[in-house]
This record gives C-alpha cells, sequence and structure tokens, in this order.
C-alpha cells in the first residue's frame, strides 16, 4: 500500500495515560485495605458452603512458554465481565475491542496482529470451533455473545501455531474456553444487574452440586440502550449440559445444547476532521438505521475416555444465521443515497473432532487427531437506500465448503529432564459456490491441501523451571468467494459493482518459532518468550469495499512477560507485558493496525470471608494505521468486588475508572460523511469513542 502520510497524530493527551497510572496503585491499596477490614470484622457465622476460595490445579505440563490457563477463581471476580468477549482480555497478551454494540464480533489482538474477527485466531467452546470460513462479514468471524461468561470455568490459550490440535485460522494463537460451573459456584442463584447507563441483565444458574458434576443450566436475557448513539443491544441466551453417562470403564457422555437470538446497534467509525469542527459530536453516530441481528442453535455431543491413553470426541450441528446494515463512508460510493450494505449469512453445518493420546510404553505417547466441519452457506451484500431497498447486488452465493484435518505425532521422553513432541497437520479444504448473480456461469470448485509440520522440545532444569522450544507452521484457508472468476463483462451483469480483490484463491502459511522459560509454582510463577512468525501473506480489512485485500510477506518478531504472584493464599497479582515489531519484509514498513505494545497489571483477591475483587490496568500503545497515520494510546482501569453473606450475593463493577476519552476503534480510510464538507477521496483518521465511566450493581439470590 502506498505510503500517502496525509495525515497528523490523532489527539491523545498524555494524561489519558498519566491519570490511570497515578490512581492504579491507589485503587489496589484502598481496595486491599477494605478487604482486610471487611474480612477482620466477619467473623460472625454465614453460609458453610465456599463463596469464594482459590484452587490450585494440577494442570499438563505447558507445552511451550507461553501457554496460558486461566482458571475459575479468576475468572469469576474479573472486572468488565459483561459478555464472553471480555473474557479474552483476562488471557495476558490479548486484547479485544467492540467497534459496535455487543452481539458483533470483537476486532482481537495478539502478538502484533489485528486478526479483525478472528481471520489470525482460532477461538473454541469445548472444542467447537467458532471462527466462520468464508463469513461474508469477515473472514474467520467470531462470535463468542451466545457464552454465558457465568458458564466459563476455564481459559485455555495457546500462541502460535506449535500444537497440533490447532489448524485453520491458528496463526497467532488459538483459545478455547471450557463451559461449565466450578466446585465452588455450584448451586442454583437467580441474578439481577443494573448500569449507570440504563443496562438491565437477567441470569439465572442451575448447577447441582451432586453427582453429576459436569451438569449445568443457564439463561440470561439482557437488554441495554447504550452509553451512546447506536450502541443498543438485546440478547437471550440458554445453555444447558447434560451427563447422559458417566463409568470408569466407557467413559463420560455429556449433551450441550445453546440457543441464542440477539440483535445490536452499528454507529459506524466518526470522520476525526468532522468531531474536531463541531459537525458531529465524538458521541454519535454516522447513521441511526443501522445495526445487525444475529441467531444460534447449537447442540453438542462429547464424549471422553481415560481408560487406555486419553480419547475425547465430539460431535455437532449448528444453525446459525447473521443480518447486519452499516456503513463506513457515508456518500463516497454513492452521492444521492448514500453507501450503507446490507449484509446476510446463513449457516447449516456440523463437525465431528478426535483427538486420542495413546501411550505405546513408558516413554513414548501416540498423538492423533482428526477434524470436520462441513457447512451449507448462503450469504448475499447489497448496496441499500434508506429505507433498506436494494440499490445494487454486490454478492448472491451458495457455498458448500468442508474442511478435514488430521495428525500424527509422538510425545518422546528422551531422558529424565528432555521432552520432545513431533509431527504434522495435513488439512485439505474443498470448495464448491454458485454465483446467483450469473445464473449462465457453473459453479466453481477447488480443493487445496496444506501440510503443517510442528516441533516442541521441553528441557527441565529444575522441580519449578523449564525452558522450550518451538517451531511450527500455521495456515489460513481462503474464502469461498476468491475462487470465483472475476467476469469480464460485468457491464452485463446488472448490479454486479464488486468482485473479490483479495488475492488468488491459496492457503496462506505462517512459520514460527519461539524460544522461552517458565516457572511454576504456587506462591511465584512466571513465563518469558521471544518468538519470530513470518506470514507469506498479509491480509489488510478495506472498509471501502468491504474485503480483505492482499499484501506482501510480513514478519512480527518480539518477546513476552507474564508474572503470577500469590503473596497469600486469597490474593494474587498478574501482570503481563507483550512487546512487538511488525514489519513487512520487502519494504520494512511497519504493519497496519498491529500494536506494538500491550501491558496488563491486576489484582484479584478472593477472601475466605465471602469478599472478592479485582482491579486491572491495561495499556495499549500507539499502533500505526494504513497510510502512515498513527492510532492513539490508551489506559483503562476496571474494578469490580462482590460480598457474598448466606444466600445473598452482591456485586459492584466499575468500567473506566478514571473516566478516560478514549477511542475503542479507530482508523485510516476515504469516506464522505458530512455533505457540507469538501468531497475528498483521500483517506481520513476515524475514531469510536470507548465507554466512559460506567458503574454496574448486581445482586444475587442463592437458592
Amino acid at each position: 500500500m502506498a505510503d500517502l502520510h496525509p495525515q497528523r497524530r490523532p489527539r491523545t493527551p498524555q494524561s489519558a495515560l498519566r491519570g490511570p497510572l497515578r490512581g492504579f496503585a491507589r485503587a489496589c491499596a484502598l481496595a486491599c485495605a477494605f478487604a482486610l477490614a471487611l474480612a477482620a470484622g466477619t467473623t460472625h457465622a454465614h453460609d458453610p458452603r465456599p463463596t469464594h476460595r482459590s484452587v490450585i490445579v494440577q494442570q499438563r505440563p505447558a507445552k511451550t512458554a507461553s501457554e496460558e490457563r486461566v482458571e475459575a477463581d479468576v475468572i469469576t471476580t474479573a472486572p468488565r465481565r459483561r459478555s464472553a468477549d471480555d473474557l479474552l482480555r483476562l488471557v495476558p497478551g490479548v486484547w479485544a475491542i467492540q467497534h459496535g454494540a455487543e452481539g458483533k464480533g470483537q476486532q482481537i489482538f495478539l502478538r502484533g496482529f489485528d486478526a479483525a474477527h478472528g481471520t489470525d485466531v482460532a477461538v473454541s467452546v469445548d472444542g467447537v470451533v467458532l471462527n466462520e470460513s468464508s463469513n461474508i462479514h469477515g473472514h474467520g468471524y467470531v462470535d463468542m455473545n451466545f457464552v454465558i461468561p457465568e458458564l466459563v470455568r476455564r481459559i485455555h490459550a495457546r500462541k502460535g501455531p506449535f500444537d497440533l490440535r490447532d489448524g485453520n485460522f491458528a496463526t497467532a494463537g488459538a483459545i478455547d474456553l471450557e463451559l461449565g460451573v466450578d466446585e465452588a459456584q455450584r448451586g442454583a442463584r437467580l441474578g439481577y444487574q443494573l448500569s449507570a447507563f440504563g443496562r438491565h441483565r437477567l441470569l439465572a444458574v442451575f448447577a447441582p452440586a451432586a453427582r453429576r458434576r459436569r451438569s449445568f443450566a443457564g439463561l440470561e436475557a439482557m437488554h441495554d440502550p447504550g452509553f451512546a448513539a447506536g450502541r443498543r443491544a438485546r440478547r437471550i441466551t440458554a445453555i444447558g449440559r447434560t451427563t447422559l453417562h458417566d463409568s470408569p470403564q466407557l467413559g463420560a457422555l455429556d449433551l450441550t445444547g445453546s440457543a441464542y437470538a440477539a440483535d445490536f446497534g452499528a454507529p459506524g467509525a466518526l470522520r476525526v476532521d468532522d468531531i474536531e469542527a463541531g459537525r458531529i459530536d465524538r458521541l454519535g453516530a454516522l447513521r441511526s438505521d443501522t445495526g445487525g441481528a444475529s441467531v444460534r442453535g447449537l447442540l453438542v455431543l462429547r464424549h471422553r475416555q481415560r481408560r487406555v491413553g486419553a480419547l475425547d470426541h465430539h460431535l455437532y450441528a449448528q444453525a446459525r444465521q447473521l443480518s447486519l446494515i452499516e456503513d463506513f463512508s457515508g456518500y463516497l460510493l454513492d452521492p444521492e443515497r448514500g453507501d450503507r450494505r446490507r449484509q446476510r449469512h446463513r449457516i447449516f453445518g456440523g463437525g465431528y473432532r478426535l483427538t486420542y493420546d495413546r501411550p505405546l510404553s513408558e516413554r513414548t505417547v501416540l498423538l492423533f487427531g482428526a477434524a470436520w466441519i462441513g457447512e451449507r452457506i448462503t450469504q448475499s451484500e447489497a448496496a441499500v437506500d434508506e429505507d433498506h431497498r436494494v440499490v445494487a447486488r454486490r454478492w448472491d452465493l451458495d457455498i458448500d465448503q468442508h474442511q478435514l484435518g488430521a495428525f500424527v505425532g509422538l510425545r518422546q521422553q528422551l531422558s529424565p529432564w528432555l521432552t520432545a513432541e513431533a509431527g504434522a497437520r495435513l488439512d485439505l479444504f474443498a470448495y464448491q459456490v454458485h454465483d446467483r448473480q450469473d445464473p449462465t456461469a457453473s459453479p466453481s470448485r477447488l480443493a487445496l491441501t496444506a501440510a503443517s509440520p510442528r516441533l516442541l522440545l521441553r528441557a527441565r532444569l529444575s522441580p519449578a523451571w523449564h525452558i522450550f522450544s518451538s517451531l511450527g507452521r500455521g495456515l489460513r484457508a481462503p474464502e469461498a468467494r476468491s475462487i470465483i472468476p472475476s467476469p469480464t463483462n460485468l457491464q452485463e451483469l446488472p448490479g454486479a459493482s464488486a468482485r473479490y480483490r483479495g488475492g488468488d484463491p491459496r492457503v496462506t502459511s505462517s512459520d514460527a518459532l519461539e524460544l522461552g522459560a517458565r516457572r511454576e509454582r504456587r506462591r511465584l510463577s512466571a513465563g518469558l518468550a521471544l518468538f519470530g512468525t513470518w506470514i507469506a501473506r498479509e491480509l489488510l480489512y478495506d472498509h471501502v469495499s468491504g474485503v480483505n485485500l492482499e499484501q506482501h510477506r510480513t514478519r512480527r518478531i518480539g518477546g513476552e512477560l507474564d508474572l503470577r504472584v500469590r503473596p497469600r493464599d486469597w490474593f494474587e497479582l498478574r501482570g503481563g507485558l507483550t512487546l512487538v515489531s511488525a514489519r513487512f519484509v520487502d519494504s520494512g514498513a511497519p504493519v497496519p493496525n498491529a500494536p506494538p505494545l500491550l501491558a496488563t497489571l491486576g489484582g484479584v483477591a478472593t477472601h475466605r470471608s465471602g469478599l472478592s475483587g479485582a482491579a486491572r490496568l491495561t495499556v495499549l500503545g500507539p499502533r500505526p494505521l494504513p497510510y502512515g497515520a498513527v492510532a492513539g494510546a490508551l489506559a483503562l482501569v476496571d474494578l469490580s468486588a462482590s460480598y457474598r453473606h448466606g444466600h445473598l450475593q452482591l456485586d459492584l463493577a466499575i468500567d473506566n475508572l478514571f473516566n478516560s476519552r478514549w477511542a475503542e476503534g479507530t482508523y485510516n480510510f476515504a469516506s464522505w460523511q458530512d455533505k457540507s464538507a469538501p468531497r475528498s477521496a483521500l483517506p481520513a483518521l476515524h475514531t469510536l469513542a470507548g465507554p466512559p465511566f460506567t458503574l454496574r450493581l448486581g445482586a444475587t439470590i442463592w437458592l
């Protein structure tokens, strides 16, 4: 992309960083003092059941220096826990922003990647991959809003394409949300939450504490008018699991089902020069009629057995629908009717996944796995006017696509202190696409394969210290519409105003390496990793055309540090720091939207008195944008506190404690949003205001 340098840096006063940094230590100190004072004064009897407790679980040793597990005690006390999307921020080195309202997929940052809505981060729930290949809104689109946060008991993050289980989209890494209810939170409860901006949330959870400890049922209903125009959101979700069978001989068989429906606003990014000129308020919306709706039904049958080795497989089916009307460019493309576009995407499909670790000897384990995903997709995109009548049809496709993957490997204990894991994946992608805009054309078909070798080494220096070396190749399959040939007679296809310009249909490979060390102990855990990732083809989202545009080779080189300190059984400090340089290999230019700095610092307290609380500071450094612009830095402090006595629990959450005027999204593209201003096709800075200081109060009755 040409480096036009037409823009200045957005105004991001240094006070946006200084205020939270100055106040974060004071906030933590006050929260801890309050917790100790209340704990000291709470000596009378209350509900004998454990309310909040820290559980140290013996996990399988980490495979890499950067592998992370976030346990239930951190999840249940975390600040800013409005939806499952917010849980991603609990993983050190991960940041997610919502450039719209709750209900739309988030923009995810990890290791110098702007994964957009999920293009380079594989996200799964209980092993079911959520990334929607060939989604009309974004390749790899991830929507986690159907997951109720209180029903997530563990988050497992694997950074880099090193694990044999991770295939398509795991370029930057993979994150798995494990559903369930922690032992300390089991039982029946009914909760209600109200925020200062009129947000209402009702929650009901039933998780029997008897023999079937994996069973649960949850219902969530939420209505939020939003802190500003265009941020409305509503959803209703039901998730349940029942254990059909559980025995030492045959293993455990679980059935999980989910139903979800939501609608949400889409305010659109506003031009910075329009805001500065007073033509629109920074909390305004580009359109009042834009937004979307999402529906999902999911059914999963999962079997696990631990007799001879570890067998885990599941079969699932789902139906999914997304509809969205949005506008980024105002009147740039159509000066009369505007640039609204309507997208519709429907999926019906299913999949099967198997992993099997079988010991061959005392020191050797065979690793095997296979997975299949088959989907029938109907998608369309059209330009519409203010009454949402179709002006021009851009896409109208029927898609049948299949992903088939398998891996095999060996885990070998080479010596008492050295373990190696080596293997390879083979992935097959098959597409059949029918373009309904051209009734004379035959369906386009394509099949692609990709091989991905992986190698992991783990050396034990002492019972606490391990060093790691990891090599792996990741992959990103093309989206289905890329296989449609661009016709030379577009003028003969009425309304066919767009064709895919995101490059040739081929699998993009990524080669990565990581060196690091970890210390795992109850009181002090730490990890340090140095990493590098080289991508054969970069994809950058273009807001005007609405497609990912193919770019040249890129590389990302950086380092990560994570730290967990537990000075007391009931208190833990967590910190993370990621530094990365993301550049195009040939030109040396920075990769747009890749943040070079992400730092987090937080504390979690879960006292036996029934009091718990958490504080977290997040700092995101300035990041480059297309055409030489720069998005400003941000710093946010979030707090939460909870107290349970008997059958009553009270909750307090504060988002953006210091009321920072921050931009949740900053972009640089061409638009003409105010017709009274001069029209220009040059890129301009656009921004979406982040939520201000927000107070949320909640009450839960444990039945």
